[in-house]
């Protein structure tokens, strides 16, 4: 019954960190305690489950909203510009290196 547990816990602290970096966690985004990054919210569901665990589910909604709504706000005017710059790439106006570089510019 001990491994099931130990299972259980290490499984479930995997998928928070996998979870987390999927959805764009990172420091800095929300206030408290839960102000933590992938790794830390790993090493807290590791090493303190029953605390960090449903800390991490009840702040989980939390996470996408202001993850999803960073995208909406990146996303319209530099999709827009990424099409330019694309169309431009095509039409031999700028250069693969500088293609890359201003859009590596437009996602940050």
């Amino acid at each position: 019954m001990d491994y099931v547990i130990v299972l259980v816990v290490i499984g479930t602290s995997f998928w928070v960190l996998f979870d987390a970096k999927s959805i764009g966690v990172k420091k800095g985004q929300i206030k408290g305690i839960a102000n933590m990054g992938p790794w830390g919210w790993f090493f807290v569901c590791l090493f303190l489950w029953i605390i960090g665990f449903p800390i991490y589910l009840a702040k989980r909604g939390e996470f996408k909203r202001i993850n999803s709504s960073q995208l909406s706000e990146i996303g319209n005017d530099s999709l827009s510009k990424l099409e330019k710059l694309a169309e431009m790439k095509d039409k031999g106006i700028i250069t693969e290196e500088e293609f890359s570089t201003q859009k590596q510019a437009l996602l940050k």
